[in-house]
């Protein structure tokens, strides 16, 4: 009876100790199973339970701590990283609070060039000079400054296997576009010109990638809402188009106010362009009833969505054209091979403009004008 009696009183400890590290846990984040073993708090049979979650070798989460959320897998891989090391890339962005990073995406970490680090799985790691001013706290988490991180997504993205800009570009809009909606009480992360200013630093000038984060600075479009959007727009703009303006307002009847914006658009031939995601699905038939509005108004409208972009574009594409050539411009056929030839001669010719245009005095000023990679 004594023994029963002592069995239960030991099951009674072990579930005090689990409600204790799961309380700990959840307001100090995930801990290292080493550290917790040789302080007696756990034991290694005890963090093999279903209560606890394994995040990254020898780190651990109460199961109810949100284990599969990026922040937790942040907090834990901080406990493994070399000191100075941050996280960076398309995990810092949303950390910032970007809409950018793809489900099940490698998380990059920062580190200091003279700081060794072995690779692990599901991590990406890279070597580069790290300042103090590029590097940011954000929940207990260390991240690549909003800056840095527009820049190493400008300059490193692997443009989407296809060899052109969509990626880098959907990476900086999406970075700019924080903040930017009424109903958003963000803070602004920084401006185009802010981040022109950034990439032209002498100390970043033999930077790999430095030429091209230039470049996509000029497709710069804070009011784009979406990444897809950005890499439609560089389709565009890759198939030998204009750029087109992002988020074109219309205004009603009587001129009053503005009732819809279109995604994408070239007012002066008529034709907007829209890509609905999966936000979209659950608001069809107002979205209905809005195309109806944009087609009153003279606008030949192009609704693109997942399945239907690679059927649709091509015809924007020719509509496009066609109407130009209607005009008296003429718009020559490209190969896709072109497409980022395309994109670089389309930048320079965007940053052209803006200098003639002149900008405010006060405006910052890169310190470097960076010619463009061919």
């Amino acid at each position: 009876m004594d023994g029963l009696s002592s069995d239960r009183a030991g099951c009674r400890i072990v579930s005090l100790w689990d409600v204790f590290l799961a309380y700990l846990s959840n307001f100090v984040g995930p801990f290292l199973g080493s550290e917790a073993c040789r302080r007696a708090l756990i034991t290694r049979h005890q963090l093999r339970r279903s209560s606890w979650v394994k995040l990254w070798p020898n780190v651990y989460t109460h199961v109810d701590s949100c284990p599969n959320s990026l922040l937790t897998r942040l907090r834990g891989l901080m406990l493994i990283i070399p000191q100075g090391a941050v996280i960076g890339g398309s995990a810092a962005a949303t950390l910032h609070g970007a809409d950018y990073r793809r489900r099940g995406e490698q998380i990059t970490v920062v580190v200091p060039r003279d700081t060794p680090m072995h690779p692990r799985e599901y991590v990406k790691v890279t070597h580069a000079e790290l300042s103090r001013d590029d590097t940011s706290l954000i929940r207990g988490v260390a991240v690549t400054s909003p800056l840095r991180t527009a820049f190493d997504l400008a300059r490193l993205a692997k443009q989407g296997g296809d060899g052109t800009l969509r990626e880098p570009v959907a990476a900086l809009n999406a970075m700019l576009h924080v903040g930017v909606e009424p109903h958003d009480d963000r803070e602004i992360l920084f401006s185009p010109d802010a981040f022109r200013c950034y990439v032209g630093q002498e100390r970043l000038f033999r930077w790999a990638g430095v030429r091209q984060a230039a470049a996509v600075a000029e497709f710069a479009e804070p009011l784009i809402q979406s990444p897809e959007e950005s890499r439609l727009m560089m389709d565009l703009v890759g198939a030998g188009l204009p750029k087109p303006v992002a988020q074109y307002p219309l205004a009603t009847p009587g001129g009053r106010r503005a009732n819809a914006y279109l995604d994408l658009a070239y007012p002066e031939l008529g034709i907007g362009i829209e890509y609905d995601g999966e936000c979209h699905a659950d608001r069809r038939e107002s979205d209905v009833e809005r195309r109806h509005r944009i087609e009153e108004q003279g606008f030949q409208l192009f609704v693109l969505t997942k399945s239907t972009r690679g059927e649709l574009l091509p015809k924007v594409v020719r509509a496009v054209r066609a109407r130009s050539r209607a005009r008296g411009v003429y718009v020559s056929d490209i190969c896709p091979r072109q497409a980022l030839a395309v994109q670089m001669k389309a930048a320079s010719q965007l940053r052209q403009e803006r200098e003639r245009r002149g900008t405010d005095s006060n405006t910052p000023r890169p310190g470097r004008r960076l010619s463009f990679p061919r």
